[in-house]
């Protein structure tokens, strides 16, 4: 007798190579229009089918669902109210921007 396994879940991560790109290190802000933080990165899964983007904030990381997404432009602008971050100033932006960069350039292996 054997029983079928469920589908294992399959997640990747995507990465942008240049900084801000076409939506990694750009800034998120939430439908109150509050700077939460910047785009780290984009998250698939399989098994169950799901997509969102990963925010660095200032002491968080966090996915966000992309159909809470309301508008890509110079900003990520959400469609709600995101409570578990706090609001971060531009020299915040820049430092997150920073780290991500670095911590893609140790991905790559110091390219």
């Amino acid at each position: 007798m054997t029983t079928a396994d469920p589908m294992p879940s399959i997640e990747a991560e995507l990465y942008e190579l240049s900084m801000p790109g076409r939506l990694l290190g750009k800034e998120v802000l939430d439908s109150r229009a509050r700077r939460i933080g910047i785009v780290r990165s984009i998250r698939i899964s399989l098994h169950p089918t799901r997509s969102e983007l990963i925010v660095k904030g200032a002491e968080v990381e966090f996915p966000v669902d992309f159909d809470k997404i309301e508008a890509v432009g110079t900003v990520v602008q959400l469609s709600s109210v995101v409570k578990d971050a706090e609001e971060i100033e531009v020299h915040d932006v820049i430092r997150l921007q920073k780290e991500v960069l670095d911590d893609i350039r140790a991905y790559l292996g110091g390219r």
